[in-house]
């Protein structure tokens, strides 16, 4: 795991070194919300096709203020609604309980009413530009 301050210092090593110029703009997408690896690479994906979400861990509550869920990608849709990406690694998401307990919460989600969601697995984040043509299809509808 890496701080915030060890990637300044990364950063800052870098200054001088060959082909330094051209990754420096990769430290913009640093983003420590993002809660695993493949919610990263899923976010890039995005961001290289076009589609950059707008918020990520994105928290929905209920009209009386309880929690309800949390979305990994968000999109802010015209109507006061969101799109929200779930990205599904199968550490997590493959268990019996993880699945009972997804499907619970997906149901609360869209119950709410404030909420599109799809789901991604990691073969859907692997396959290139998959990702951001169906987040590209959802925004248009």
């Amino acid at each position: 795991m890496l701080t915030s301050s060890g990637l300044v210092r990364v950063r800052d090593g870098l200054c001088g070194r060959r082909d330094a110029r051209r990754v420096r703009g990769w430290f913009d997408l640093v983003d420590a919300r993002s809660e695993s690896p493949l919610e990263t690479f899923a976010r890039l994906e995005c961001v290289d096709g076009g589609v950059p979400p707008d918020e990520l861990q994105v928290e929905i509550r209920s009209s009386s203020g309880g929690f309800l869920g949390r979305g990994d990608l968000g999109w802010r849709l015209p109507s006061s609604r969101w799109l929200i990406a779930e990205i599904d690694g199968r550490e997590f998401h493959e268990r019996t309980d993880a699945l009972l307990h997804d499907r619970h919460r997906q149901n609360a989600l869209i119950l709410s009413g404030q909420v599109d969601l799809l789901r991604f697995t990691s073969r859907d984040v692997a396959t290139r530009g998959a990702l951001p043509t169906a987040i590209r299809r959802a925004l248009a509808r």
